[in-house]
């Protein structure tokens, strides 16, 4: 559902905790070559290369570069990738085979393959698709296809598997909850303990958010948060992907860094006094595993977030709000927070929930998937 080299999200933590476990796993970048302008142009052939050890990145090229979530694959299309896959699959021989589908858009071809040689297909179903505004509407439908035919469903929040099952309840035997994670040993080296002191609210502090900037944005509570707070600097880690988000530009203390690669988030997060999630409340947010918060976890960084019921598992250890006043009240309490065993504790809970963890559950459920004697290729 996304490109490798642009953000470290599920799909690839999953594919690469996978992968140190010793198996092989083949990722079909969604851009499918785009993103090497000035070779696309130039010919005409599939291209694949080594990301480390047992995980390989798939580009196939289409006659006409598709916008993955703006439409359905023609039947051309689909062809072309079947048969790309197939060669690479195919020389698998002797192994089992599981399809992970992370977006309706390459369901077709998943489930060609799956009736050729009997690949099963988990949906990694990680995000509400509905949603989002720029997910185009025969996206969308084919989802339900996906969820009727698929051999296991994998929901990353409980809010999110029963608002699919209220569409689909003959699914409830075929589903899991696998939620997000982090890789807190990609932190360590930023774990220097910041010893937790007293501090008045009118010092300053650094307040950090990072994800995507889109709608879904609380805008309100961060200005609100930043005005009421004129000396404290807020940082803001993401590429901007709202015009509502501008709206925080105009204030001197809001500072702006764009895309951070995943590789130089921790030297950012260790600055962090308190670490924000302000998400408007609606089903989109309310289904969402949010990875961040694991991540704001493994540095042990104090929490303000929207109540959202992912969150609110730790509510013990995050400051949760309702409306934007209350988010204000909320970041007051977090900046004031002088107690070292709380950091310990998001630690400690960081150090359970791990990308290593949850790829050896999908591990286990994709090798109960797998047939007794696997299908041979031609």
């Amino acid at each position: 559902m996304s490109n490798w080299h642009a953000r470290m999200q599920r799909t690839e933590h999953l594919a690469a905790c996978l992968a140190n476990l010793g198996h092989t796993c083949f990722i079909l970048n969604p851009y499918l070559g785009r993103q090497f302008p000035s070779v696309y142009f130039r010919d005409k052939i599939h291209r694949i290369s080594s990301l480390a050890r047992g995980l390989t990145e798939v580009h196939v090229r289409l006659p006409r570069e598709p916008v993955y979530y703006h439409r359905l694959l023609t039947r051309q299309e689909n062809h072309i990738l079947v048969t790309a896959l197939e060669k690479i699959l195919c020389s698998l021989r002797g192994q089992s085979v599981v399809q992970i589908v992370s977006l309706p858009t390459w369901f077709r071809i998943a489930a060609e393959l799956k009736a050729k040689y009997r690949f099963p297909i988990i949906y990694d179903c990680h995000d509400l698709l509905e949603g989002f505004r720029d997910v185009h509407a025969t996206v969308k439908n084919a989802e339900r296809e996906l969820l009727e035919t698929c051999d296991l469903l994998v929901f990353s929040s409980e809010y999110l598997q029963q608002f699919k099952l209220r569409q689909s309840p003959n699914m409830m035997e075929r589903s899991v909850v696998l939620r997000n994670a982090a890789d807190p040993l990609h932190f360590s080296p930023s774990l220097e303990e910041k010893t937790p002191r007293r501090r008045s609210l009118s010092q300053s502090r650094l307040i950090g958010y990072v994800g995507s900037l889109d709608d879904w944005f609380d805008v309100d509570s961060v200005e609100r948060s930043a005005t009421s707070h004129p000396n404290w600097r807020f940082q803001l880690l993401g590429r901007i992907e709202c015009s509502n988000v501008r709206r925080l530009q105009r204030l001197s203390n809001i500072e702006f860094f764009g895309e951070v690669p995943y590789a130089d988030l921790p030297q950012f997060l260790i600055q962090f006094d308190v670490a924000l999630i302000p998400f408007i409340k609606n089903d989109l947010t309310l289904s969402a595993s949010p990875i961040k918060l694991y991540e704001y976890f493994s540095c042990g960084i104090p929490v303000v977030s929207t109540r959202l019921p992912e969150v609110e598992r730790f509510a013990d250890m995050c400051y949760l709000a309702d409306d934007p006043v209350e988010f204000v009240s909320q970041l007051d309490r977090a900046a004031m927070e002088v107690d070292a065993g709380l950091r310990l504790r998001r630690r400690q809970v960081a150090l359970k929930e791990t990308w290593c963890s949850r790829a050896k559950e999908l591990r286990d459920l994709a090798v109960s998937l797998c047939p007794p004697v696997q299908a041979n290729c031609p």
